[in-house]
């Protein structure tokens, strides 16, 4: 059963990456949207910076393409809390399976 729980954890760990990487992905293509739809000509650090913690409230402000990228943006968020939370969960099983079972 212990292996089980670490097959699962790595399965976790996977997705989580992979949903970073897509996140991160389409988080560059909705800035790059907002460019080209009348936002800022160049994306400077600050630019970037800003839109990093400010996500959260630029999302209705958003038209266009950049919010149908700023939807998949969301959906990878959520696909990276999940498999983060799993991962956390499989890693209490697996180390609680693997101490009950010496």
């Amino acid at each position: 059963m212990a292996q089980f729980a670490f097959i699962v954890l790595y399965l976790a760990l996977a997705g989580a990456l992979a949903s970073w990487v897509a996140g991160a992905w389409f988080y560059l293509r909705t800035l790059r949207s907002v460019a080209h739809e009348g936002g800022p000509t160049q994306l400077t650090w600050r630019a970037v910076v800003v839109a990093i913690f400010a996500w959260p409230f630029a999302l209705a402000r958003l038209t266009g393409a950049a919010a149908g990228h700023a939807g998949h943006v969301n959906k990878a968020l959520v696909a990276f809390l999940a498999c983060s939370t799993l991962a956390v969960a499989a890693t209490s099983v697996a180390t609680n399976l693997a101490r009950v079972s010496r």
